[in-house]
């Protein structure tokens, strides 16, 4: 799977299968991929540099993706990604001439520092696709008006989006929910959630503070256990069957953003 994606990344950037001649993006992930599409239409080939099913906490990029990133475009980030921080400042010095642009720039400081999750917020996303308009128009003066347009369909759609997304919040059975992995902090404060992490800085919890926690989620009511694909879930077992709580597998970083936060949405609202 891995050299699938390097092999793609790899034609992409170098011309095989483009259909932009140069005009290529690599994003770090894929809803930030998403967010580029809506807004860049079919001007632009994309990639992610992370492929589908790993985790851009572990992530490293091949030797080759990194030699084949200098014949790209841009590398459009979403800010504060363990890959982001590590990877990132070595790709601009290994290709001066490749445009980096931080989509989450000018957003309001949420936990960001240990939850670098911005766009699992609409309020965000909204003005993450702003930055994307601006970096592209930037870039490509003669579609600028495509941009624009596609930017005001993409922000409609988010406020709609949100709109759907408070109706399906405003009364929940719980608004605590436990997730193992601690990525919807900027969700959660978009709609007046708590989240309880399992995880704190990167580590599971020891047998003390897993009771500790389990006696928090207990008291708040919680009824979900959020697991993410990607990381350890025996912890967050254990704590559903000790709350008599439903085990929901999500996927914040699946490429189709919007689905992905209405399925987590409808996940708040089982009854147990």
């Amino acid at each position: 799977m891995l050299l699938a994606a390097v092999w793609t990344l790899m034609a992409s950037c170098s011309g095989g299968g483009q259909r932009n001649g140069n005009k290529t993006i690599v994003t770090t992930i894929e809803p930030l991929r998403y967010l580029v599409d809506w807004v860049a239409g079919d001007q632009w080939t994309t990639m992610s540099l992370v492929p589908e099913g790993f985790s851009p906490e572990e992530y490293s990029p091949s030797t080759q993706q990194m030699a084949e990133l200098s014949n790209c475009t841009a590398l459009f980030t979403i800010g504060k990604l363990p890959i982001e921080t590590t990877w990132v400042p070595r790709i601009e010095s290994a290709n001066p001439s490749l445009q980096v642009v931080n989509t989450s720039v000018g957003l309001r400081e949420r936990g960001m520092d240990f939850d670098p999750h911005t766009w699992t917020s609409p309020t965000n996303a909204r003005k993450i696709v702003g930055n994307i308009a601006d970096a592209l128009c930037e870039a490509d003066h003669a579609h600028d008006t495509l941009y624009i347009y596609n930017l005001r369909h993409a922000q409609a759609t988010i406020d709609s989006l949100h709109s759907t997304l408070t109706e399906m919040l405003a009364e929940l059975p719980s608004r605590s929910f436990v997730i193992a992995h601690p990525a919807l902090t900027q969700f959660a404060a978009d709609y007046g959630l708590h989240q309880i992490a399992i995880e704190v800085e990167g580590k599971e919890p020891t047998p003390a503070s897993l009771q500790a926690l389990i006696a928090q989620a207990r008291a708040e009511g919680v009824r979900v256990v959020f697991v993410q694909r990607e990381f350890a879930d025996r912890s967050a077992r254990i704590i559903a069957d000790q709350l008599g709580a439903t085990l929901v597998q999500i996927n914040p970083l699946a490429y189709d953003w919007p689905s992905e936060m209405i399925h987590i949405a409808k996940a708040l609202n089982i009854e147990n």
